[in-house]
């Protein structure tokens, strides 16, 4: 996710005089570096679309959140008690290097997952895979392999869980889930991030960090049906979004991945000229604000209510030219549990001011409010940082790369107060609610930012998890209701995304998982 191109670069380059060898090439920026490529660490919406372009799963998503078989041959086959899954996996699925993309892979690529030294999200027993039979043995370091995955031959994998998990065939869609090349990883193990060899659509042709991402297209990719339209795909990055824009304007750029920057967000949208280039979409995601509940102030709960009533959320939406719907919740609209019984907490600074008091604070006390160098993140962080100073908390900005960013927040105990947000990996509530809240996930590289711990939530989680998907949204609705009378976070407000984008490039959309599928794009 060589130098920054000087020269606009057009969208269709030439590579000699004869037609012939043209090269059908799009250019995309982004105001923030890549994180990492590593499909068993990234999971931010920038790296996600190009992990999902170079690695294959066995399930997918398509249009919509409709799963659909990729290198299986099916949906697989599922035993009685739910327990049990079965595939069977395309045969002359190869790796840019050669290797075979079989049951081995993608059993070595979960197992990598779990194991804690690979720092993932969804490493150790809290993992998404912490359910697999034998995954807590191999997580303690007493077993080699995790025996609930089995191989019978090499195009045949086999899940066995410890418990039904209705979304157990989501998280085999996702990155985390992808085949791994066993060699080049073991090759690379302290920077497979920049060594990845993969087997998709695209592969990986350069990556300068900080500076641009080279995608070209994979002339072994097995599904030719979805195969890349596009020879190559440039990602310009930490280009600053208003340089983008420029060069946007100029042809030079064809997609804004930072989407339309709030600056010129009111003259593109009124202006003529640019009307094809806007496409807009409502996001699955939640921006909010989170208070470290085991780190003072915040491990009051009369602090974070204070902080609930402080944030003036419409204010905060004019600054970001009202591109989102003002959040009242965790869950987002458009997802199964999203509760419409909840009201907003409210903005009230004078209530905020005497909760202040009634903690013993009238005082006021200092903190630290994380951000990152994202345009619109750092605006709002400006605007909260004046908001709180009213209820008597001064809080200083720390501002920092989107890769530096995410380290340090999801690293337990290093930051008090901060800005995050959350898009939706699979349909259901269980992407929001456990990640973000269980006890188990304040761990590193988890997303419990809040250290938010209440083992009575825990447990309805768990029911929630155990249950079809009808059963569960009154017991997701029931936690999120415990959660927010707690004030760990602030929601803020739910994305409309704007993307800017040349009409010369075909068959884009704003993917409600993937935001943006690089292989279904082509040229007029």
């Amino acid at each position: 996710m060589k130098r920054f191109l000087l020269g606009a670069l057009p969208l269709t380059v030439a590579l000699a005089a004869s037609p012939a060898l043209a090269v059908k090439s799009v250019t995309v920026a982004y105001s923030a570096d890549m994180h990492t490529l590593d499909p068993a660490i990234g999971d931010d919406v920038q790296n996600w679309p190009v992990e999902h372009a170079l690695f294959v799963t066995l399930l997918t998503y398509r249009e919509g959140t409709t799963l659909v078989p990729w290198a299986a041959t099916d949906l697989g086959q599922v035993s009685k008690d739910g327990k049990t899954y079965t595939f069977h996996i395309k045969k002359g699925i190869k790796f840019a290097d050669g290797e075979p993309t079989d049951a081995a892979a993608f059993k070595y690529a979960i197992e990598r997952v779990l194991d804690p030294k690979s720092k993932s999200p969804q490493s150790g027993k809290a993992g998404w895979f912490g359910n697999l039979e034998g995954a807590a043995a191999f997580v303690d370091g007493k077993a080699k392999d995790v025996s609930g995955i089995k191989t019978p031959d090499p195009y045949t994998i086999s899940f066995q869980l410890i418990k039904p998990d209705r979304t157990f065939l989501n998280y085999l869609a996702t990155p985390f889930a992808s085949a791994v090349d066993r060699k080049a990883a073991e090759k690379w193990p302290q920077d497979y991030s920049h060594h990845v060899v993969g087997n998709g659509p695209f592969l990986l042709k350069s990556w300068v960090p900080g500076q641009e991402m080279v995608l070209v297209k994979n002339p072994n990719y097995f599904d030719k049906a979805h195969a890349a339209k596009l020879d190559e795909v440039h990602i310009l990055l930490s280009l600053s979004d208003q340089v983008a824009l420029l060069r946007a304007q100029r042809g030079g750029v064809d997609v804004l991945g930072s989407g339309v920057p709030s600056a010129q967000f009111a003259s593109i949208l009124q202006s003529p000229q640019y009307k094809s280039y806007v496409h807009d979409a409502v996001q699955i995601g939640t921006y909010y604000v989170y208070m470290n509940t085991q780190k003072a102030p915040f491990d009051n709960k009369l602090v974070r209510e204070a902080v609930s009533h402080a944030i003036d959320k419409k204010r905060i939406l004019q600054l970001i030219n009202g591109r989102g719907k003002i959040a009242t919740q965790i869950l987002p609209l458009g997802l199964a549990g999203n509760d419409p019984t909840v009201k907003d907490v409210g903005y009230d600074p004078a209530k905020g001011k005497a909760l202040m008091a009634q903690a013993g604070l009238k005082n006021g006390v200092s903190t630290t409010l994380l951000t990152s160098t994202d345009g619109d993140l750092t605006k709002i962080a400006q605007a909260v940082q004046q908001q709180l100073a009213v209820i008597g908390i001064k809080a200083s900005i720390k501002t920092l790369p989107q890769a530096e960013w995410i380290n340090t927040m999801t690293t337990p105990g290093t930051t008090a107060i901060g800005l995050s947000g959350w898009y939706q990996a699979y349909p259901d509530a269980s992407d929001f609610l456990p990640i973000l809240f269980k006890s188990n996930q304040y761990a590193p590289g988890s997303w419990n930012l809040s250290g938010y711990k209440n083992k009575a939530v825990d447990a309805l989680l768990d029911q929630a998890q155990g249950v079809n998907l009808k059963a569960s949204v009154p017991l997701y609705q029931k936690a999120q209701k415990m959660i927010l009378a707690d004030y760990p976070v602030v929601p803020l407000y739910h994305p409309v995304a704007y993307d800017f984008v040349n009409p010369k490039l075909q068959h884009f959309s704003h993917h409600p998982v993937w935001g943006f599928l690089y292989q279904d794009w082509d040229l007029k």
